[in-house]
């Protein structure tokens, strides 16, 4: 299914491959719990050598809860540094997960029952960097039966590409990725395939911008393309961690915009992300420690953020959104 991609390697390329591949079969000889105990004391001490990590992480948790005081600030950093080490162990664990470690450490909400019958006929799942999303697929094969695929770039070390493709394959995950034709998709859908977007990442200068968690930031929009366009049902997810370290895991039907989508293709997908993208800052901001603050979702900028602004403030009033810049501005990374 997938069309198979050279991509140029080198000897730095496979030493780096080789000393991550080195590091983590000592470490998978520990067990689990002390692996994850050692590897988030490991990312904390990272986390305050590193001043990179810590602004960055820093720096988005203050933009997107500009009214949390510096120490409520700090405390979210530290959780969230915790469960980023935790998501490392998680995703290595994948070849090894049987059905008693998945029913001790993954909690389906409702229940497993629900998520069964909302993929019965395939269906587009939507979601973002918030919880474990590898564990979630793991999640969704088990519960199921069925393969499912996830979009995805290709990582520019083929050995490590290779090695993630097979993590994830132990457990029926597939990779679909961003260079491949969208016929490829719309091919799975037909056919009643689990297809999974991870969407909330930078899509670059001339992607849209949509607003997210106080900031303007460019959106990918395959999801509502591929909604538009087939019958698939749609539905949301997220995960969360609790305090044992269980991961919650929540399925929900989606609605499609009530539009037509013949009449205006454009915004059509603008209702449908923008409503999505809501939807994950509601549920990141219950869940403040489990978003991914690490990556660079809000890297690009627009050239003209004041009119995007302008035009986002008269789109949300016009169609009964709450704003999302009642200020008129945004509130930066300082």
């Amino acid at each position: 299914m997938q069309r198979k991609k050279k991509v140029k390697g080198g000897f730095l390329k496979y030493l780096e491959y080789a000393l991550v591949r080195a590091v983590f079969f000592f470490l998978m000889l520990l067990p689990f719990r002390f692996r994850v105990w050692f590897m988030e004391r490991l990312t904390l001490i990272m986390g305050a050598i590193s001043g990179n990590i810590k602004d960055r992480v820093y720096g988005n948790i203050s933009a997107s809860f500009p009214d949390r005081k510096p120490h409520e600030v700090k405390a979210i950093v530290k959780e969230n540094l915790k469960i980023l080490a935790r998501m490392t162990c998680e995703f290595y664990q994948e070849p090894r997960m049987k059905r008693d470690f998945i029913d001790k450490w993954i909690v389906q909400e409702p229940d497993a029952d629900t998520h069964r019958a909302l993929t019965r006929d395939g269906g587009i799942l939507v979601l973002g960097h918030l919880g474990s999303w590898e564990w979630k697929g793991v999640s969704i094969t088990r519960v199921t039966e069925k393969e499912l695929y996830v979009f995805a770039k290709r990582q520019s070390n083929p050995w490590a590409n290779a090695w993630i493709e097979r993590i994830r394959g132990s457990q029926n995950i597939k990779l679909v990725y961003t260079d491949e034709s969208p016929r490829v998709t719309f091919r799975l859908l037909k056919n009643k395939a689990i297809v999974a977007f991870i969407s909330d990442q930078d899509a670059g200068k001339e992607g849209p911008f949509f607003p997210f968690l106080g900031r303007l930031a460019s959106t990918f929009q395959g999801p509502a393309l591929f909604a538009r366009k087939t019958e698939a049902p749609v539905i949301f997810c997220y995960s969360y961690h609790d305090q044992q370290g269980r991961l919650h895991f929540k399925m929900e039907p989606f609605e499609r915009p009530d539009l037509d989508p013949s009449v205006d293709p454009a915004e059509w997908d603008r209702h449908f992300t923008y409503q999505w993208v809501k939807r994950l800052e509601q549920k990141v901001m219950e869940h403040p420690g489990d978003y991914y603050w690490l990556h660079k979702r809000w890297r690009s900028r627009p050239e003209n953020p004041e009119e995007v602004i302008r035009f986002w403030t008269e789109w949300e009033g016009r169609n009964g959104y709450p704003l999302s810049f009642p200020e008129g501005k945004e509130y930066l990374r300082t």
